[in-house]
């Protein structure tokens, strides 16, 4: 009998135990951001207002983050324009862990070699405590004599919550 409430009093006294060391592992852990949530606008800087329409908004946006590495092209049908200065707004998610993250658009649809949409200015850098990033990209069209027209885009504001 005093065998018995012995090994009674050392099994709850275990379990006690691991009880308590679940609860200290659990609670030590950090909760990780699974996504973060870009909410970016895209301009096309030198758009031409003179006759061309095609000029005023990005044809094609691209985002990628990394790492990992990542990289989506936005269909327009998710992009919001804005016709007051003809931008482009979207909200995408990016993968939890992204350290930086950039966009590339081509703003030379009125142009017969529109060809290549590039990141100008680096990338922006996340921090692990963002859940949120809101940026503005600006994005230029130029012509590589005497090949096509590209277009380079740099941030130009961003903040992160």
């Amino acid at each position: 009998m005093i065998a018995g409430n012995l090994i009674r009093r050392a099994l709850t006294a275990g379990v006690m135990l691991a009880t308590t060391a679940a609860m200290v592992v659990t609670m030590q852990q950090p909760a990780a951001a699974s996504t973060l949530t870009l909410n970016a606008t895209v301009d096309c800087l030198n758009v031409n207002y003179s006759g061309d329409t095609r000029d005023w908004y990005a044809s094609y946006v691209s985002v990628a983050s990394a790492p990992p590495s990542y990289g989506v092209t936005m269909p327009l049908s998710s992009m919001v324009a804005n016709p007051a200065n003809h931008t482009w707004s979207f909200t995408i998610s990016v993968p939890g862990g992204s350290t930086s993250v950039s966009v590339s658009a081509i703003c030379s649809g009125g142009h017969q070699y529109d060809q290549v949409g590039w990141t100008n200015g680096p990338a922006i850098s996340i921090p692990s405590s963002a859940t949120t990033l809101t940026a503005t990209w600006g994005c230029s069209t130029q012509q590589v004599y005497p090949g096509p027209y590209i277009t380079g885009c740099s941030a130009q504001s961003y903040s992160y919550s």
